[in-house]
């Protein structure tokens, strides 16, 4: 009987391995493809930062956009278009757009007129 199974086993063992491709293999990684890839991850990463904020979210629900079909587009974009956009994102002013920017200034100059002509 024990005989019996490890000759069954070994016959399965000797199956297996002729069926089974060898197809494994290894290979280095150089850095540059390390940091490009984590350097895409974190483009990724900040555009999808960029889109879950209200305001923008608020935004795209005025065009016609829902915040669930942005993030589908964003996640079929490809490498450079992301690294694109990213790059958008860090050029953008900090605060509001320049137009608020425009009637601030232009309210602050109004009052300092008004009090040096008062």
């Amino acid at each position: 009987m024990k005989s019996l199974f490890s000759k069954l086993v070994s016959q399965l063992l000797v199956v297996c391995m002729i069926a089974l491709p060898f197809s494994t293999q290894a290979a280095l990684v150089g850095t540059d493809q390390v940091v490009a890839s984590a350097q895409a991850q974190a483009n990724r990463d900040k555009v999808r930062d960029f889109l879950s904020r209200g305001d923008v979210q608020k935004h795209f629900e005025t065009l016609g956009l829902s915040p669930a079909t942005a993030k589908d587009r964003v996640n079929a974009l490809t490498d450079q278009e992301i690294q694109q956009i990213a790059g958008k994102i860090d050029t953008l002013p900090a605060g509001a757009s320049s137009s608020g920017t425009a009637w601030a200034v232009l309210i602050v100059v109004a009052i300092v007129i008004w009090l040096v002509w008062k």
